[in-house]
C-alpha cells in the first residue's frame, strides 16, 4: 500500500517506521527538515518538507496515488484539513487523524467525524485511558489486553520474590480446575520475550504472558501469589489531557479517583469538567500530600505529569509510599524496559496505544483488533478466519506458523477455545494470534483469503 504520514513528531515517526517495516510504500510529510532527515536515515521512507495542510505539499507526497493518509501532527486543525484535502483528491483514500481536543471526540463532540471527512479518529489520551481501565479490572497484572469483547484476555503478571511458583515449571501453573482455559504465551525475562516450554522453571521477576478466557484469569493469578483486591481507589498525579481522560473513564467504572495537579487554573477547569473526581492542588511528588491523601491505601497510582522522566520517578515514589500498583506513562520505547527493571510496576504508553488502531487500517482480511505487549515486542491480532485462507482447515500443528507466532485463542460462536496442536480453525472463527511484529508480513499471506 501507498501511505502518506503527516507529522514528524514521535507518533508520526513510529507510524512511518511501523508501516515501513511492514513493507508499505511510505512518504513522511512535515515542516521539520532535520526530523525528516533523521527519519530517512533510520528507515526506508520518502520525505517531503512542508506544512501538512497545504494541498501542493500533499500532492508532492503522492496523495493522488495513496491508499491511506495518516495525519498525526500536534495540530488538530492541520490534521482535519489534511483529511479534507485527501477526500477532495480521492474518495477511496482511507483517512486517519489524531485529534487532541476532546470537543471533537465522543458523543459530546461538537462535530461528527463523518463531517470532518475522517474514517478513523485517534486520540492517544483516550487510548491510554482505556488501557488504564483494563488494568484496573485485573488486580495484580502489569499488562492487560482484551479481545473478543473481553471474553479473551492476555495478561502480563510479574512474579514477586515470594511467589509460590518460583522454581517450578510452567506446567505446574496449568494444573488448574477442570474447565479452566489458560495457556502461557510467553515469558519476559531480561528484556526478552521467549516462547515457553512446559518444563521451563520460573524465576523471580519473570513476567508471564497468560492467555485465558475471562473466568480463568483470577484463579491463575491467585496461584502465582497475587491477591485479587478490587481496585476501588486511584490517585492520578497530573491534570493534563491524559490524566483527565483516565480519570473520566475510571469514574465511569465506579472507581473513586483523585487528581493531584499543580496549576490552580487547571484544577478549577478539571473540577468543573469531572464532577465525580476529587481534584487537589499540589505537586504530584509531594510526599506529605500523597501520604495525607492515603496513597498507602490506594490500589493504583498513575503518574501522568506530562514528562516521562518525571512519571518514572513519581511512580517509584508511589511504590515506596505503599501504593499497591504504580503506573508511569512512558512513550520512548527505549525507556520502557529500563522503567520496568528499576521497579515501576506498570508502564503505559499513549504512543503505542494509539499506534495499534492506526496499524490495523492497513492489514488485509477482517482484522478486528491489534494490541501490543511491552515495547512492541509482541503483537496480538484478532481477526476473522476467512474461507479459503491458509489458516483454515488444517490442524495447527501442520500450519507451520513462523517461529515466534502462536494462536492463543479461538472464539467459535460464543465458546472460547484454548487451542492445542490438533485444533482446526474453521471459517468464521474469531482468532487471537500472537506474533513478533517482524513476522507480520509473512503472516499476512497466511491470513488473507485465497
Amino acid at each position: 500500500m501507498r501511505i502518506v504520514v503527516v507529522g514528524t513528531g514521535t507518533l508520526g515517526f513510529y507510524v512511518a517506521r511501523k508501516f515501513s517495516e511492514e513493507r508499505h510504500d511510505v512518504v513522511l510529510v512535515g515542516e521539520d527538515e532535520e526530523a525528516l532527515r533523521r527519519a530517512q536515515d533510520a528507515m526506508d521512507v520518502g520525505a517531503v518538507a512542508g506544512k501538512g495542510s497545504t494541498p501542493s505539499v500533499l500532492l508532492d507526497a503522492g496523495l493522488r496515488a495513496a491508499d491511506i493518509l495518516v495525519a498525526v501532527t500536534g495540530s488538530d486543525e492541520t490534521n482535519i484539513v489534511a483529511c479534507l484535502i485527501a477526500e477532495t483528491v480521492s474518495k477511496r483514500i482511507i483517512r486517519v487523524a489524531r485529534i487532541h481536543d476532546p470537543a471533537y471526540l465522543g458523543a459530546s463532540g461538537i462535530i461528527d467525524k463523518s463531517s470532518l471527512s475522517i474514517d478513523l479518529v485517534i486520540s492517544p489520551e483516550e487510548e491510554v485511558a482505556a488501557a488504564a481501565v483494563a488494568l484496573a479490572r485485573v488486580p495484580g497484572a502489569t499488562d492487560v489486553l482484551d479481545f473478543a469483547g473481553g471474553r479473551v484476555r492476555a495478561v502480563g503478571v510479574s512474579l514477586d520474590d515470594d511467589s509460590p511458583m518460583i522454581g517450578k515449571p510452567i506446567k505446574a501453573l496449568l494444573r488448574g480446575d477442570e474447565g479452566e482455559k489458560l495457556i502461557v504465551a510467553g515469558v519476559y525475562r531480561k528484556e526478552i520475550v521467549s516462547a515457553p516450554s512446559a518444563d521451563i522453571r520460573l524465576m523471580a521477576r519473570d513476567t508471564l504472558f497468560l492467555v485465558a478466557d475471562s473466568d480463568s484469569v483470577r484463579p491463575a493469578l491467585t496461584r502465582l501469589g497475587k491477591r485479587w483486591v478490587r481496585t476501588r481507589n486511584v490517585i492520578i498525579t497530573g491534570g493534563g489531557w491524559e490524566g483527565v481522560s483516565i480519570a473520566r473513564r475510571l469514574a465511569a467504572e465506579g472507581i473513586h479517583t483523585k487528581i493531584i495537579e499543580r496549576d490552580p487554573a487547571v484544577c478549577e477547569r478539571i473540577s468543573n469538567e469531572l464532577a465525580d473526581t476529587l481534584v487537589l492542588q499540589g505537586h504530584g511528588m509531594d510526599e506529605t500530600l500523597l501520604v495525607d491523601e492515603g496513597i498507602q491505601r490506594t490500589e493504583m497510582t498513575i503518574a501522568a505529569l506530562g514528562d516521562e522522566t518525571a512519571n518514572v520517578f513519581a511512580a517509584l515514589l508511589a511504590r515506596r509510599l505503599g501504593t499497591r500498583r504504580a503506573a508511569a506513562l512512558v512513550d520512548t520505547p527505549e525507556y520502557m524496559p529500563f522503567a520496568s527493571s528499576i521497579g515501576v510496576g506498570v508502564v503505559l504508553s499513549p504512543l503505542l496505544a494509539a499506534l495499534n488502531p492506526i496499524t490495523q487500517v492497513a492489514r488485509q482480511g477482517q482484522v478486528l483488533a491489534i494490541r501490543t505487549l511491552r515495547e512492541n515486542l509482541v503483537e496480538g491480532i484478532e481477526f476473522v478466519a476467512a474461507e479459503g485462507s491458509g489458516i483454515v482447515g488444517l490442524p495447527l500443528a501442520l500450519l507451520h506458523l513462523p517461529h515466534g507466532s502462536l494462536v492463543g485463542a479461538i472464539v467459535r460462536e460464543r465458546e472460547v477455545i484454548i487451542p492445542r496442536g490438533s485444533t482446526v480453525i474453521e471459517a468464521g472463527d474469531q482468532v487471537v494470534l500472537f506474533t513478533r511484529p517482524a513476522l507480520v508480513p509473512r503472516l499476512q499471506k497466511l491470513l488473507a483469503p485465497a
